[in-house]
């Protein structure tokens, strides 16, 4: 039975004739935001400070704010459990209508992983907005200067090679692991080492705690740029335009993985409650605000919603499962 038969009817009821953007419904459902002017939207980030997820809050903050889309939005961080934690939160807030989630693959991968008793079923799932990717990065002074030195290391040893990154089942984990089989290694010889953010990641990294380290573009870009690390290839299925970082099949590995990154809402909300909050998730990638943070952080614009968004997360939520039985981490 599909896992997210209910979502489509339920959660993303009001919001499937907007499907078409730039058609009435949308139209209307931007109206109702705009003319919320004024209101306190509240934003929860299922993660620490400064990773991925918060980055993609922060900007949101910035962009909605800017454009008088919302007079005040308050960002608070709830880290924990690969995001069910922040999840639960959301999911007990039923019928506000002033909470907004971030979410993407690695709450997904959370909720598989942990066994989460709550699911995406039980919140309002609104857009996809962009799509970000995963580096593997060393430090400058690594003797690992390429892709190819990192899997002729793994290949011979696995577990000498301590690798961090964010919580068990987020994109990075799963980076890592089927980079690691792709190499010819068992995954469950990777030697990963798990932090709450990017910020504790790239810590572990300079401090020579970690040789490898897997996260989101923006969690590195400025130590990269100081030339403090090295990016050894990025997740993106092809080159990101101005980032000068091979991906990972221009590396010789047979692989990509998009860490999407989306908004969700709470449960019990009426249709008029979804088309405003819908109606501000497309308000907000339209602003330019927004669209430079797509270009200074290496994303890629994926804006998705309405039917179409319940299609994809059904199939994705398929997809993840899959690679993570196939990596053997289901319990």
């Amino acid at each position: 039975m599909n896992r997210f038969a209910l979502s489509r009817r339920e959660a993303l009821a009001g919001v499937i004739a907007a499907a078409a953007l730039g058609g009435g419904a949308w139209e209307a459902a931007g109206s109702a935001a705009r003319g919320g002017v004024g209101s306190r939207v509240e934003v929860v980030v299922p993660a620490a400070a400064g990773g991925g997820f918060d980055t993609v809050a922060r900007q949101a903050q910035h962009a909605l704010q800017t454009n008088g889309l919302t007079r005040t939005v308050e960002v608070v961080n709830m880290p924990g459990g690969g995001g069910t934690v922040g999840l639960s939160h959301v999911a007990g807030q039923t019928g506000r209508a002033d909470l907004l989630m971030v979410m993407g693959t690695s709450i997904l991968g959370g909720v598989r992983i942990t066994g989460s008793a709550v699911t995406l079923d039980d919140i309002t799932p609104l857009a996809r907005l962009a799509e970000d990717y995963v580096v593997v990065a060393v430090r400058a002074d690594s003797p690992l200067t390429s892709f190819a030195d990192l899997a002729e290391r793994w290949a011979a040893d696995p577990r000498a090679v301590a690798v961090a990154g964010g919580a068990v089942g987020t994109a990075d984990h799963l980076l890592a692991a089927l980079a690691l089989r792709g190499v010819g290694a068992d995954p469950a010889d990777l030697t990963y080492i798990v932090y709450s953010g990017d910020g504790e990641v790239l810590t572990s990294l300079l401090s020579h705690t970690a040789d490898v380290a897997v996260s989101s573009y923006n969690g590195f870009a400025a130590q990269i740029d100081a030339g403090e690390v090295r990016a050894l290839a990025v997740s993106a299925a092809r080159p990101l335009p101005g980032v000068d970082i091979p991906t990972l099949r221009e590396a010789g590995l047979d692989l990509d993985l998009a860490n999407w990154r989306g908004l969700a809402a709470a449960p019990g909300l009426d249709a008029g409650q979804r088309d405003r909050l819908a109606g501000l998730a497309q308000d907000l990638v339209a602003t330019e605000e927004w669209r430079e943070s797509v270009r200074r952080f290496g994303w890629e614009d994926a804006f998705l919603a309405g039917a179409d968004f319940a299609d994809f997360l059904a199939e994705e939520d398929d997809r993840l499962t899959g690679i993570i039985d196939g990596l053997g981490l289901l319990a």
